[in-house]
């Protein structure tokens, strides 16, 4: 046996058997997490879920304080949307009512409207849309200050700049002292 420990292989062997030993204590004792991080671990568990309950406990509360501020009765939700996605008639008067001016540019007579369809760059589908907010004659077209302009662009989803472009204010103008004329 000393003759085989003296040998080449004995020696490799011998080293062997030590390497093994040492992966093995630590593969052993290595994998054994120390109690105190375990209970760390624990303990920040614990902690984030009671972070999570607080968080809970209070949206529910705040929940609770809006709810007993409302009483039944008092607040009225308004209709802004029809079922295709469209504003409501309600919401357009609102919008227009506090975007347009319409004490400087008047009020049209929607039983007697002017034919826009007269005035390059407006056709069936804008003349129907400048009805639906409220501008229904010429008289009205013709008074259009720019922020008046500006809201009717948006308020009828126009192309910016066109109805400058297309001087809607103008021929306006003509075609009130043409019908003026025509009286």
């Amino acid at each position: 046996m000393e003759s085989f420990l003296n040998s080449q292989m004995g020696i490799y062997v011998v080293l062997f058997l030590m390497l093994l030993g040492a992966f093995l204590i630590g593969y052993l004792f290595g994998n054994q997490k120390d109690e105190k991080q375990v209970v760390n671990d624990k303990v920040k568990q614990v902690v984030e879920q009671v972070r999570e309950v607080e968080r809970k406990l209070d949206r529910v509360e705040k929940r609770v304080e809006i709810s007993d501020l409302s009483e039944p009765g008092q607040v009225r939700a308004m209709k802004t949307r029809d079922r295709t996605g469209k504003l409501s008639d309600d919401a357009k008067t609102e919008i227009v009512e506090s975007i347009l001016d319409l004490d400087y540019i008047g009020k049209g007579n929607p039983s007697h409207p002017d034919d826009f369809q007269k005035i390059v760059g407006i056709g069936p589908f804008v003349e129907e849309k400048l009805k639906s907010i409220g501008i229904n004659s010429y008289e009205q077209l013709s008074r259009l200050r720019d922020q008046d302009t500006e809201a009717i662009t948006m308020l009828i989803e126009f192309f910016p700049g066109r109805i400058h472009r297309d001087d809607w204010k103008g021929q306006a103008t003509a075609l009130l002292k043409l019908k003026k004329k025509k009286k």
